[in-house]
């Protein structure tokens, strides 16, 4: 680990099959749990990669549904549209934050 100018930097490696370890410190830091979603935005002007945490849309629903007749593609549709709602708010809250305007 590298703490440069008060940011963390944390070194990881990308397997001979293009996968990614995420490290222990992040996993612990933004709790990411088996099933969680990653989000990879590539922002090419300033030639970065953000990584945001979603968290199990279909947790979320847990509760909300208790219709025995949902189809497993109605309950996946209803996730993805939360997930976009989660990346929308959070690019929103980013970007209301970012000296870059």
């Amino acid at each position: 680990m590298l703490v440069i100018l008060g940011n963390i930097l944390i070194l990881g490696k990308v397997s001979r099959k293009w996968l990614v370890n995420i490290p222990a410190e992040i996993r612990k830091q933004f709790h990411i749990q088996e099933g969680d979603y990653l989000v990879w935005e590539v922002d090419k002007k300033h030639n970065v990669i953000v990584v945001r945490v979603i968290k199990d849309s279909l947790k979320i629903l847990t509760g909300k549904y208790s219709d025995p007749n949902l189809t497993y593609d109605v309950v996946e549709d209803l996730a993805e549209r939360i997930t976009l709602r989660e990346i929308n708010a959070s690019n929103r809250t980013r970007h209301a934050h970012s000296p870059c305007k």
